[in-house]
């Protein structure tokens, strides 16, 4: 072949090359810009459902399941007024640990800031029923009270339909714990915890020990601020 075609050849081929970086990088761009939008909606409903309830009160229900095959269980009323936060009356249990803190935010869901999170949105399918974007999330703040996994958002309400994850760095001597928590819709574009599970393990001097536990959250009953 002559020098003359060995250059057109080198040409096409350099051209073909800038041509598939350049889609390559508006691809890139385009996904960063659908995730960006997305979390934007996510992130705006989730403060959103926050300012707009006024008070809330919730049956609680933890079940941890046994060996024995019979599951120790604890109820719980869980009321929130705006201004003076969450209680929680406890109104039976057997459990052989400390039921929690709770707050208006772990009803929620969490935000999912850019600055936190590392997120890739993965498509689209079904969870629970409903239509969702698939986003799986890294957290760049490595602490108790971020995590890494997956969450469900909503194709319509852009509200969160399920998280399944572990905790980014759980607090010694904790050394892992499990989530699973899903929403259901309750008016007005909000979405609220109905189920949270979880797995904890712990290292301790005479070994690890690991316990499962379920929280569910029935019969909401929910006052919201009235708009002016």
């Amino acid at each position: 072949m002559s020098e003359r075609g060995l250059k057109w050849i080198s040409g096409v081929v350099i051209a073909a090359c800038l041509v598939s970086l350049d889609a390559a990088t508006a691809a890139a761009a385009d996904s960063l810009l659908q995730i960006e939008a997305l979390l934007e909606r996510y992130d705006t409903g989730i403060l959103r459902t926050r300012s707009l309830i006024e008070s809330l009160s919730v049956n609680q229900v933890m079940v941890e399941p046994q060996k024995s095959g019979i599951s120790k269980r604890a109820t719980a009323v869980l009321t929130y007024v705006a201004g003076e936060g969450m209680t929680r009356e406890e109104l039976s249990s057997k459990l052989s640990y400390p039921a929690g803190e709770y707050t208006l935010e772990s009803l929620t869901g969490p935000e999912l800031g850019v600055d936190e999170y590392s997120l890739t949105l993965n498509g689209t399918e079904e969870m629970e029923e409903t239509l969702c974007y698939r986003v799986d999330v890294r957290a760049v703040l490595r602490d108790m009270h971020h995590f890494d996994g997956t969450i469900w958002i909503s194709v319509v309400d852009h509200g969160p339909v399920r998280i399944v994850g572990e905790v980014a760095d759980p607090p010694f001597p904790v050394t892992e714990i499990t989530l699973d928590k899903s929403f259901g819709p309750y008016g007005d574009g909000m979405r609220l915890l109905t189920r949270h599970s979880g797995e904890v393990e712990v290292n301790l001097i005479l070994g690890r020990k690991r316990g499962l536990r379920h929280i569910f959250y029935e019969d909401y009953s929910i006052s919201l601020i009235k708009q002016s």
